[in-house]
């Protein structure tokens, strides 16, 4: 018998132990570590699993990342604006003046002489790009480059006088795409990359030179980069000046004859375009500003962006060679076939 209460009393023991143990361990949490790898670890527990990364900890509902100004969809490309150009004269997406050459031929054949003009540009500049327009491709260029400004575009197809839209459309031109304009009775004598000195090279949006009088620009050659406010002062003076004479005689520009200008050198040609670049360089230099400054000039200057030369450039024979005034880059013939009551040639 006290063999048997001996057994019993053990056995009840290991029961009453049994349940401690078990009751104890329902008290405390279950916990598990898995092995770390060099990327990330996992937390693990009875209620719940958390993984941790090296990076950071991922939240179950992450908000959403905030949109990079840099990754945002690029929306359409706007409709390229001419006017007005709100860059007077800083820094333009060509670091040079194009070399191209624009010209425009006349209702006329060319004749001989005007292509021995045409081919010293060629000779003298191998690498000279060269378009000659005629009455109707200028047209369609203009239609193309001023579309969205009818104003620009009725008034210049609607001029019925040669001239006046020979020298609106140089400006036209000039601002749409830059490079070099030059009437088709010049002669190039030197090389086009020599014209702007060294020390002027980074600095310069416009050329123009001298005429024989030593204080009015030549318009029968001019150089500049696209889309500067010097061309746009330009263009807006000339078209000023048009509906002005329009108005004097109480018809519209379409209906303007030779009899109606006063002076086609005054209200299209250099003197209006030397008037107009003189006020915009007093207006964005904010110093008085004008004739005085560029009258007889004896090497290039640099006022701001605009590259004056001196009258031996553009204008010696006029001139009479003058020695001391730099070298002669081109010659001016004055063929002037646009002195008559059409206002230019008249049509075979």
């Amino acid at each position: 018998m006290g063999r048997l209460h001996y057994l019993l009393g053990l056995l009840l023991l290991f029961i009453c132990s049994f349940f401690w143990i078990a009751s104890n361990l329902g008290k405390q949490p279950l916990s598990i570590a898995l092995t770390h790898t060099p990327r990330e670890s996992c937390v693990c527990s009875e209620d719940n699993v958390t993984v941790a990364s090296d990076v950071g900890i991922i939240p179950s509902n992450p908000p959403e990342p905030p949109i990079n100004k840099d990754m945002r969809p690029i929306s359409e490309p706007q409709i390229p604006s001419y006017l007005p150009i709100a860059n007077p004269h800083g820094h333009y997406a060509q670091s040079s003046i194009p070399l191209k050459l624009w010209q425009k031929a006349g209702s006329t054949k060319i004749h001989d002489d005007r292509q021995r003009d045409i081919n010293s540009w060629l000779d003298v500049n191998p690498r000279l790009r060269h378009e000659i327009l005629t009455d109707d491709s200028a047209d369609e260029y203009v239609r193309e480059h001023f579309a969205n400004y009818p104003e620009v575009l009725d008034l210049y197809l609607s001029l019925p006088v040669p001239i006046l839209k020979a020298d609106l459309l140089r400006q036209l031109i000039l601002y749409a795409d830059g490079g070099i304009w030059s009437d088709l009775d010049v002669t190039c004598h030197i090389p086009i990359y020599t014209w702007i000195p060294e020390q002027f090279q980074n600095k310069t949006n416009v050329v123009v030179g001298l005429e024989f009088d030593g204080f009015q620009f030549a318009s029968w050659t001019i150089m500049t980069k696209p889309k500067t406010s010097h061309i746009v002062a330009v263009m807006k003076y000339i078209i000023d000046r048009l509906k002005a004479s329009a108005a004097q005689y109480n018809v519209t520009t379409a209906q303007l004859n030779m009899t109606m200008i006063s002076d086609v050198v005054e209200v299209t040609g250099p003197q209006a375009m030397t008037i107009a670049l003189l006020q915009n360089l007093e207006k964005e230099m904010g110093v008085p500003f004008g004739r005085a400054n560029i009258t007889n000039i004896k090497e290039p200057t640099l006022f701001q962006d605009v590259l004056v030369l001196p009258n031996a450039a553009f204008s010696s024979r006029q001139a009479g060679f003058p020695a001391d005034r730099g070298p002669y880059l081109v010659e001016h013939h004055y063929a002037g076939s646009w002195k008559n009551v059409n206002g230019g040639e008249a049509k075979s």
